[in-house]
């Protein structure tokens, strides 16, 4: 199952509820100061290149772990120390040859470095888990979910939440003026409904909740697919034979979330006769035709890259005027 790095495999076969994570290791000191080894993971749709440590040239005034740049293919490239940014204290007996994960997502270009990249696994979204309240104070919140790094072995694997990364470096600067400009040439007034979000990041749900509600709207929150469509048919349980549309009017997901991905959501909203009516808007930082064809191919009504806010209130209200 598990492939060496090399030409990246496709990102999410529609549907399937599965994704390719590139795997890499990072080593800790446990409190006692005997070493720890940490799996993560992150979604190889936004990997561009893994390279070597390349020569790197310090910003001042910046945060530790984002105190330099690199010059990647001709590209000024801010470079992320994923231990200082993840508050890991290296081994001093441990050898450590990093490399770099260099990251294309939310319109930007990014550098991690990490202690060691191990290889490309194929793993279903069910199969990873919101991660437990313990394990995200002891990563400040930066994890978004978590799984065995396979069936023979108890190791773990988290997944990254790089939305947080991006958003720590400031790389992630929604346009909150332009939106506030954008409602008001719509249709002078605010919008109105209900809106159930579903993001497993907390930086991405906040930025979404924000937007909205500037625009009028409720919202309603998950931090899941399998939570969101849980939601969804406990509204079914309590409201009979009432349309849907009259308690929520509007959904917005992301496509990597623990326990169920938001095309395999869709798919499953609009396979079913009472819910199928409900427009649903994947937001997504993962860009290009292909990914915008899987959405339209499960049903979804929309399509949005992260963050564009103004784009995003124009794809909501067309759904809500």
């Amino acid at each position: 199952m598990a492939q060496s790095i090399g030409v990246l495999p496709e990102v999410l076969k529609v549907g399937t509820n599965e994704m390719e994570l590139v795997v890499f290791r990072m080593y800790g000191t446990h409190p006692d100061g005997s070493p720890e080894v940490l799996d993560y993971g992150v979604n190889v749709a936004k990997v561009r290149e893994i390279i070597p440590m390349p020569t790197l040239t310090k910003v001042p005034d910046m945060p530790a772990y984002a105190e330099a740049i690199a010059e990647v293919r001709g590209e000024i490239t801010p470079i992320v120390d994923l231990g200082k940014w993840m508050k890991i204290v290296a081994p001093s007996n441990i050898e450590i040859r990093p490399k770099v994960i260099v990251l294309e997502m939310l319109g930007t270009t990014v550098g991690m470095i990490v202690h060691e990249v191990e290889r490309i696994r194929r793993i279903k979204w069910d199969q990873i888990k919101p991660p437990p309240s313990l394990l995200q104070a002891k990563h400040g919140g930066r994890i978004t979910g978590v799984t065995k790094i396979d069936d023979e072995s108890e190791s773990l694997l988290l997944i990254v939440d790089l939305e947080s990364v991006i958003s720590d470096i400031g790389a992630l600067m929604p346009k909150h003026g332009v939106a506030a400009e954008e409602i008001e040439r719509i249709g002078k007034k605010k919008l109105k409904g209900n809106v159930l979000i579903a993001d497993d990041s907390s930086v991405a749900r906040k930025i979404l909740r924000d937007t909205l509600e500037s625009a009028g709207l409720h919202v309603i929150e998950a931090m899941d697919g399998k939570q969101a469509l849980d939601i969804l048919n406990d509204f079914l349980q309590k409201i009979g034979d009432k349309p849907i549309t009259e308690y929520i009017n509007l959904v917005v997901t992301d496509v990597e979330m623990p326990e169920m991905d938001g095309l395999t959501f869709t798919k499953n909203v609009k396979s079913n006769p009472k819910l199928q009516i409900l427009p649903i808007v994947v937001n997504t930082s993962l860009s290009g035709e292909e990914n915008k064809q899987k959405a339209t191919l499960v049903g979804a009504d929309g399509y949005l890259v992260k963050f564009d806010v103004t784009r995003m209130i124009q794809e909501i209200a067309r759904f809500l005027s």
